[in-house]
């Protein structure tokens, strides 16, 4: 994205910038969507061609080195699409995510057993066998609650997220207790609001996304979409500004964090 981002500033095609270095088009581009590794001396050149400062190109070149790593996710490779892959490496490096989801609570919110739920019901093309392996990259996802520093959630839920009852009452009720316990103990970490029925039409109606923000003030924000049939990944700044002030449109429409809490504990209660 920062090299994408510098060659546009200088005005130069990825045809122009491939030929500059010897690479093809489709290399450079490949570089820029993040579906191609670097090496190290194809970074340094094109650093000279798009003539960037010396501790930029130190920091591409500690991104470049970190991209080589593999992360967790790399173990459950043959589970999932690639773009799949690369949504979890962006949500394991970011440091707040904003979701708005309409009828399940968010992966890194869930308990085992609701994750279970929805990975064995919530889709005809999962293999039975693949179940516990996907229930397990899930609960790794949880991890980033808890590391140092830890990720910033804020939700907004419907409030048919908290009636839809995924495993059933009883693990529902579960689910909806660990989700007031986490909104309980770490309200500075965690924010969960509840668009409930009666709020009528919002900006957000229609569908779930996510907005992925980083610790660096250089790294864009990114937004995160998947409905039943595609996943998508959008980078454009124009789309992800759109999401951006939606969602905040969207939360200030919400119930109080302390009544969004409330309904939830109501909803636990009914859940018997």
């Amino acid at each position: 994205m920062r090299l994408r981002q510098r060659r546009e500033e200088i005005g130069l095609t990825a045809v122009a910038a491939g030929r500059a270095v010897g690479i093809i088009q489709a290399y450079v581009s490949g570089v820029e969507a993040g579906r191609v590794k670097l090496p190290a001396h194809r970074l340094a050149q094109l650093v000279e061609v798009y003539e960037l400062e010396a501790d930029d190109a130190a920091e591409l070149e500690k991104l470049r080195v970190g991209a080589t790593r593999r992360g967790w996710w790399h173990d459950y490779s043959q589970l999932f699409p690639a773009e799949f892959l690369r949504f979890l490496g962006y949500e394991s490096g970011a440091d707040h995510i904003r979701c708005y989801s309409t009828e399940v609570v968010p992966g890194l919110l869930q308990t085992e057993e609701y994750a279970r739920a929805v990975i064995r019901g919530g889709t005809t093309v999962i293999r039975l066998t693949e179940v516990e392996r996907r229930v397990a990259a899930r609960m790794a996802r949880r991890a980033r609650l808890d590391t140092d520093p830890a990720i910033r959630i804020t939700a907004v839920l419907s409030e048919g997220v908290l009636r839809q009852q995924v495993g059933g009452p009883t693990v529902m009720r579960e689910q909806l207790d660990y989700l007031a316990r986490l909104i309980s103990e770490r309200p500075k970490q965690i924010q969960v609001r509840i668009m409930p029925f009666s709020a009528g039409a919002h900006p957000a109606l229609g569908g779930p996304f996510q907005v992925l923000s980083f610790p660096s003030p250089r790294l864009t924000d990114l937004v995160w979409q998947e409905i039943l049939t595609s996943i998508d990944i959008i980078d454009q700044s124009v789309r992800v500004t759109d999401y951006a002030v939606t969602f905040a449109e969207t939360l200030e429409r919400t119930l109080s964090s302390g009544d969004s809490l409330a309904l939830i504990r109501q909803i636990a209660k009914e859940m018997t």
